[in-house]
């Protein structure tokens, strides 16, 4: 039997579409787990993965799924969604939205007819053969594809989207750039407000936020919030890391710092700190990348050291072990690249094989947190 990822690959696409989703994960393990078996079972759980793709992506685009709605019914409403009309008019677009629309009708049909769980059924049921089985998948693969493609070639909502921050670094580089920043301190209440007004040339009143410092910590850096609660407690400072999650600690329970995730790209003529040591390494791994040691910012900058200064500034405690910490040096680095002129796809993946790299070669070079 072919693997399931090689046999129908829409699944894993799908489910690595959304990696934070939690039930299209286990709908997908199901679905695996019932082809895997030769499990009768596979006819529902592939309708649910279907079901489930439509459901969130129209949660990205803040709409709700009708209630009672079949694999038919939501495919139909994904696609809307997304800007492609579903009617099953005379278009060659219509033509093949129809057909999808009869595969959509089939699963459910099939499911209908063959799942032992479906509505009841006689005990003398024939079986499901291994060709209906093989043709029911690659139905559902086609129907996956095309609603897939779809939504890769739109824009969700901005205001619902569950997609990551790195997805819209455009976004993130037009706002950043085209907004101007003042702050202060509200110190008139019981409680000191961080009064920050964000605007821009085209609408100069813009915008004032006003933050108290939990709210502020709870929604960017939840393990700072937890340390700060600690240390608001009575609890010493530094010592002991706790796991952001655990119960809040009580007087006595020691806990490190915390560390602040830095994302800056540092781009330098020359590099001396505590990374020296893998400037001849790291030197013959980017030659092993493709010339990507001759590329230059600026006149008298080197991409070598500016990518150990980067990382230096975003390592902190146990970054080797902290996922966000890796994450932010990830988005530095890649930040760094992009300054040598590198296109923005290969900078990505360059960034996240420095990272692997670094965890290896430079896991015990750094002990303490590094200086800004």
């Amino acid at each position: 039997m072919e693997p399931f990822d090689a046999f129908v690959p829409q699944f894993r696409r799908a489910r690595e579409r959304w990696l934070e989703a939690p039930t299209l994960a286990t709908h997908y393990d199901s679905v695996v787990k019932s082809y895997e078996g030769n499990e009768y079972g596979i006819i529902a759980s592939v309708n649910s993965f279907i079901q489930c793709v439509c459901i969130t992506i129209l949660g990205e685009f803040g709409r709700s799924a009708p209630s009672d709605a079949n694999t038919t019914l939501l495919l139909g409403e994904a696609l809307k969604t997304l800007r492609l009309d579903s009617g099953r008019g005379s278009s060659k677009l219509g033509k093949l939205l129809s057909a999808h629309n009869k595969m959509a009708d089939a699963l459910n049909e099939m499911r209908n007819e063959h799942d032992p769980v479906a509505h009841g059924k006689d005990g003398f049921l024939d079986a499901l053969t291994t060709n209906e089985c093989r043709a029911f998948l690659v139905t559902a693969d086609t129907i996956l594809t095309l609603i897939l493609a779809a939504y890769e070639g739109t824009e969700p909502d901005l205001r619902f989207t569950r997609e990551p921050y790195e997805r819209f670094e455009r976004f993130h580089d037009r706002v950043d750039h085209a907004t101007s920043i003042d702050a202060d301190v509200n110190t008139d209440g019981d409680v000191e407000t961080l009064i920050v007004r964000l605007s821009t040339a085209s609408l100069p009143d813009g915008f004032e936020i006003r933050l108290e410092p939990s709210k502020l910590l709870y929604a960017v850096d939840r393990e700072m919030y937890v340390q700060l609660l600690a240390s608001a407690l009575g609890v010493p400072q530094p010592a002991a890391e706790l796991e952001v999650g655990a119960a809040v600690p009580t007087a006595g329970v020691p806990l490190r710092a915390a560390t602040p995730m830095a994302t800056t790209a540092d781009v330098v003529p020359t590099y001396d700190g505590a990374l020296s040591s893998l400037k001849t390494p790291l030197q013959k791994l980017l030659q092993t990348l493709g010339g990507l040691e001759t590329a230059a910012a600026t006149t008298g900058t080197n991409l070598r050291d500016s990518i150990l200064a980067t990382a230096e500034r975003s390592m902190g405690l146990d970054w080797t072990s902290r996922e966000p910490l890796q994450a932010a040096m990830k988005v530095a680095l890649r930040r760094t690249l992009t300054k040598f002129g590198i296109e923005a796809a290969r900078a990505e993946q360059t960034a996240e094989r420095l990272v692997a790299w670094l965890k290896t070669n430079a896991a015990t070079l750094t002990e303490t947190t590094p200086t800004a």
